[in-house]
């Protein structure tokens, strides 16, 4: 495993939150938990899947929009991968069940088009961060009742050093094509969320 593939993926491996940026903008912010888990047979020292679902950090209600995350290499390339799952709401809840995620497989990943990121090195003063866009002109698709979706994928992640906190800034964005606008995400800049806790131990490093 690249160096920068382990240090993304112990960066991204956990449990976040943005509660105090709910709290500091709460018109434009709702809190929110996300879960990012890996996926033992999705994953090798080669690259790595996370299962991911959030839910609301205020109010006790279901987790949903299940999806996985896959980080590899291409050349020297990292390449960061969204899918869908065959049938999400079988695994509703699944971040809280490592054992569940042990039975999943090939067969339940959905392949996505548009949905491949490029992954830069960002370097930041006492941490290790990485950007993750799509090429120019992408947006991943997918279809929800019959009708095609678009979503504007991105993220930031800050691998913090000695007593500071990793972060995940999740920029993702839902857009309407007949529009041209914005209609779901982070509409006013990313979800800023701080890991409350570690799940780099699963990693297969």
């Amino acid at each position: 495993m690249s160096p920068a593939l382990m240090s993304l993926s112990r960066c991204l491996a956990g449990v976040f939150n943005n509660s105090p940026q709910a709290l500091a903008e709460p018109t434009w912010y709702v809190r929110l938990r996300l879960w990012m888990r890996p996926v033992p047979g999705l994953s090798s020292p080669s690259q790595v899947t996370f299962f991911l679902e959030q839910a609301s950090a205020a109010f006790e209600q279901p987790p949903y929009r299940q999806r996985l995350l896959q980080l590899h290499t291409v050349g020297d390339q990292l390449v960061a991968t969204y899918a869908a799952l065959s049938d999400p709401q079988a695994w509703q809840g699944a971040a809280l069940d490592p054992e569940r995620l042990r039975r999943m497989g090939a067969s339940d990943r959905v392949t996505l088009p548009g949905s491949e990121l490029l992954v830069q090195p960002a370097p930041q003063l006492g941490a290790v961060a990485f950007t993750a866009r799509h090429r120019p002109g992408e947006r991943c698709q997918f279809t929800v009742g019959g009708q095609v979706k678009q979503v504007e994928l991105q993220f930031d992640a800050i691998a913090a050093g000695a007593g500071m906190v990793d972060q995940f800034l999740m920029g993702d964005r839902g857009y309407d094509p007949a529009t041209e606008k914005y209609t779901w995400g982070a509409l006013k800049g990313p979800f800023q969320l701080q890991k409350e806790t570690d799940f780099s131990h699963e990693l297969p490093l």
